[in-house]
């Protein structure tokens, strides 16, 4: 193989590299994007878990003050808060609804229903309440089974926080562990590529450049201080050294030529100044 043709592998070598380091980034980012997407999604579930949970709170305590309002008057204020944070509540459920891709959160669809149910509920508890007073508002909302399927519902909700928080905890930890691991590979594939490749650049520049430029080197002195006894290896392989080899070959055998004539010359000037002589 001739050194260009080693450069060129090496070029070549190097753009493979750096195509294996970009394609892995490219990687990168789109794993990067998924798993922050993931988290971002999971983080932003326990915000609003938390926050349905405050306004649950506030939609019970409000509905309280209702009950035990002293008198008509309390209780219609007290009414006034009801639809508020039924009010509140609806928006609430309707826009994590639209922030929720299919299948996101599968106990959700369920918890809205009931959400959506009891912010109903909380308005027409108000409405009774302004209109009929706190006795009838009391009839309406004030037994046991209204208070049992709240306590069943917020079990739910509870149960589905719980496994949001999971998902957020894994997800964080989905994230540290890929950051860790992407890097390592990154270091991994650059550093063992450039050792690699610079081992190879330096085995061509020594062993297929250098080295044998010195030997021809070599030669080519010896051979023109007139030591034509310098062997000049034969069979060499196709390359530039080869050619060297070649031409220096040619080169020899050209002093040697030049050198028989010069002598022959000599001899033949020697035999006729012995002629004159005579």
């Amino acid at each position: 193989m001739t050194i260009k043709a080693k450069i060129f592998g090496l070029v070549g070598a190097f753009a493979v590299l750096a195509m294996a380091i970009t394609g892995l980034g490219l990687q990168t980012m789109n794993d990067y994007n998924r798993i922050i997407d993931n988290y971002q999604k999971a983080s932003r579930n326990m915000v609003y878990a938390e926050r349905l949970n405050r306004y649950m709170e506030q939609a019970a305590l409000d509905g309280h003050g209702v009950y035990s309002a002293e008198g008509d008057h309390m209780a219609q204020m007290a009414a006034f808060r009801v639809d508020a944070t039924a009010d509140k509540l609806t928006a609430f459920v309707e826009d994590w609804n639209a922030r929720l891709r299919p299948g996101e959160l599968p106990d959700f669809p369920a918890i809205r229903d009931y959400v959506l149910s009891m912010a109903h509920d909380g308005h027409a508890l108000a409405k009774i309440t302004r209109e009929q007073g706190l006795a009838a508002a009391n009839d309406y909302g004030n037994h046991a089974q209204n208070r049992a399927s709240r306590e069943d519902m917020q079990a739910r909700i509870d149960a589905m926080v719980a496994r949001i928080t999971t998902t957020e905890a894994d997800s964080r930890t989905a994230l540290t562990r890929f950051e860790q691991v992407r890097a390592n590979q990154f270091l991994a594939i650059a550093g063992l590529g450039i050792l690699l490749l610079l081992g190879a650049s330096l085995w061509i520049a020594i062993r297929s450049i250098a080295t044998p430029l010195s030997e021809v080197r070599r030669s080519m002195v010896k051979i023109s201080e007139g030591q034509y006894e310098t062997p000049i290896p034969s069979g060499h392989k196709d390359g530039e050294i080869a050619e060297l080899w070649g031409a220096l070959d040619i080169l020899k055998a050209h002093a040697i030529e030049a050198e028989r004539l010069s002598r022959e010359r000599l001899e033949a000037e020697h035999r006729t100044r012995e002629l004159v002589l005579d």
